[in-house]
């Protein structure tokens, strides 16, 4: 944990990648959940399209629960 060994300034800008990338992948989840609750688009969409959006949906939540664990274990 590079926090605990005296790096604070790289570790704090590890920390501030990681809350970037965890913004980023927070709207990216919000934005496959607003398509796959529209019920015009999934009775509309081929069943094919609709399960690579559940793959995304199911990618971005385990991305973002890495990301932060990581950040947790980086202020430890």
């Amino acid at each position: 944990i590079c926090c605990s060994s005296g790096q604070y300034d790289q570790c704090g800008r590890r920390i501030g990648k990681l809350a970037e990338e965890l913004k980023y992948q927070q709207g990216f989840l919000a934005s496959v959940q607003k398509k796959l609750s529209n019920e015009s688009f999934v009775s509309k969409a081929p069943a094919k399209v609709i399960e690579m959006e559940r793959k995304k949906q199911a990618d971005a939540e385990s991305k973002i629960k890495s990301i932060e664990e990581s950040i947790a274990a980086l202020k430890k």
